[in-house]
């Protein structure tokens, strides 16, 4: 039948079916091969762009000495929040690193200018600035956020009246391109800023979306021409950002995270220490090695009797042969041998990825004893730290006291610039949107750090001392009053000038213009009596009832 439908086909088309068949069956091959072809393609596809952006290491670098991508950045913050978290070595890091420079909190933050001081004070002291950057949790926060994310964008709103300035903070992930003077990179005129504002209406309870975007102008970039708009996106004028970066190259626009050199290998370390649990938990598997000569039958009786009756099908919950106890004798017959597995040769200690935490420490910047290796430790390391971990962490205050110090120069300038301001003839605008402050006007701001090491306070008062009297040379060196405020800094106390004023008071805590105060020897007594009695105070727990507080 099959015969002489074919033998109709090829009567009525002319063509030999055989040969269509083998046409059809070289077609169909080439089809399955362009098919194969185009599956082995995207296979290439998709091994090149793991090789670019891989879900593990997050390699994004388009070309080299260029910067990240803006989406590539991204993706790299958001593995550095997502390490942070999760990874304790990383977590450890930081907050190492924020409890050095912040743990015990700023030792001086004033202006020398009384007026100057109270416009300070009353920034400082706000509410809404204490939450978002001058209270002592909000910089531990911040100083996380640095070293985490690369960059702080912080937005300052302006009382266009009196000046006085609140502050909040941008996500990086809401500024989403930075625009700098076409003849300058390293000035930056205005942020782009690209976010979701959601608000809820008090109807209905429905949650309305809005995605908007919007430019900010540099802080201190301030054109005597101020469009409300390029193209059809407002600038806010009024709401200026102040940009710090850190964990790139000074020619970048944006900053990288400080723990994404640490990133891979703590990931490595991680791996490794999973690896090495999964080994131990197999080798724990059989504990010991049970031989018998029974042969098959034997062994089915050794099961049998090693068995757990808990669950045998019988019904039983109890369990009825129990393990022996620890420290038990093995009685056994002379055809069985029982002996311990023999592991020797075969383990994996977890030490032997110590390189792997070391690349993680050096990454980091931190020696191996900041990591929970108490072993590494000693006296010493406890109380002192290596001149590299303490120049980092002391080079941090330093950035930090410059940050702290261009924000409260913002702050004043917008008192002075303010119609209503404290300080509005207190001085006059720069071009460059600095202050010319009057002759009678100190603008000098005072701010410090305690120190980053333990200090012997015997030892500094010592010293202290040494200095003033320089051993008992007749030399009028400080006056008393500037002896007192050393000796109290060398005993570590916070707040020298409060002390200062309880124990000279109505009395000038200055020294006149290149005059001792004081001869020799009155400023050798007053240092000697100073430093004993405030020792001993210090020791007796009695300091407040010294300076003339009241004592509990």
């Amino acid at each position: 039948m099959a015969d002489l439908r074919e033998r109709l086909a090829e009567f009525l088309t002319g063509e030999n079916i055989a040969v269509l068949r083998e046409n059809i069956s070289a077609l169909s091959e080439q089809v399955n091969q362009q098919f194969n072809n185009e599956e082995l393609f995207q296979e290439r596809v998709a091994e090149l762009e793991l090789a670019l952006e891989d879900v593990n290491w997050t390699r994004l670098m388009l070309n080299f000495g260029q910067e990240f991508s803006r989406a590539g950045l991204q993706k790299i913050i958001e593995l550095a929040r997502m390490m942070y978290l999760k990874n304790p070595l990383i977590n450890r890091a930081v907050s190492v690193k924020a409890l050095y420079v912040w743990g015990q909190g700023i030792s001086t933050l004033k202006a020398k200018d009384a007026r100057l001081n109270a416009v300070l004070q009353a920034f400082w002291d706000d509410p809404d600035n204490i939450h978002e950057l001058t209270g002592h949790s909000a910089r531990m926060y911040k100083e996380v956020d640095l070293e985490v994310e690369g960059n702080l964008f912080f937005v300052f709103f302006i009382n266009p009246s009196s000046g006085a300035v609140k502050m909040r903070s941008v996500p990086t992930d809401e500024i989403a391109e930075i625009i700098s003077d076409p003849e300058d990179a390293k000035s930056p005129w205005f942020y782009k800023r690209m976010w979701t504002e959601q608000s809820v209406n008090t109807t209905t309870g429905r949650t309305n979306v809005k995605h908007r975007t919007a430019f900010y102008p540099d802080w201190r970039y301030d054109p005597t021409t101020k469009p409300q708009k390029f193209g059809n996106i407002e600038v806010l004028w009024d709401t200026p950002i102040y940009h710090e970066r850190t964990g790139a190259f000074s020619t970048w626009k944006f900053g990288v995270p400080e723990v994404y050199a640490a990133i891979d290998w703590a990931r490595a370390y991680k791996e490794f220490l999973e690896d090495w649990a999964s080994l131990t938990r197999s080798y724990s598997r059989f504990a010991w090695k049970m031989t018998t000569k029974g042969g098959a039958k034997g062994v089915a009786s050794l099961k049998q009797k090693m068995a757990t009756t808990a669950a045998d099908g019988s019904g039983m919950s109890v369990e009825t042969n129990p393990p022996p106890v620890t420290g038990a004798t093995a009685i056994m017959g002379q055809d069985v041998d029982l002996t311990p597995m023999q592991l020797r040769g075969a383990n994996v200690s977890a030490l032997d990825g110590a390189q792997m935490k070391l690349m993680i420490a050096a990454g980091t910047g931190l020696p191996e004893t900041y990591f929970g290796d108490v072993s590494r430790g000693s006296l010493a390391t406890a109380k002192t730290m290596d001149r590299p971990t303490e120049l980092m962490m002391r080079e941090r205050q330093i950035f930090w006291s410059d940050i702290l110090g261009n924000i409260i120069k913002f702050v004043l300038m917008q008192s002075v610039k303010a119609p209503s301001g404290d300080l509005h003839n207190f001085g006059t605008l720069n071009g460059d949107g600095t202050v010319r402050w009057n002759q009678d006007v100190d603008a000098h701001l005072d701010i410090d750090f305690p120190p980053v090491l333990e200090r012997d306070v015997q030892t500094a008062v010592q010293a202290v001392v040494t200095a003033l009297t320089l051993n008992g040379q007749q030399f009028a060196l400080l006056d008393e009053p500037t002896a007192t405020r050393l000796v109290l800094k060398a005993l570590g106390e916070d707040d020298v000038d409060e002390i200062m004023s309880s124990i000279y008071k109505g009395q000038t805590t200055s020294v006149t213009d290149g005059q001792p105060a004081v001869g020799e020897a009155r400023v050798t007594a007053a240092a000697r009596k100073i430093v004993e009695a405030i020792l001993q105070a210090k020791k007796d727990g009695n300091l407040d009832q010294l300076l003339g507080g009241e004592s509990e």
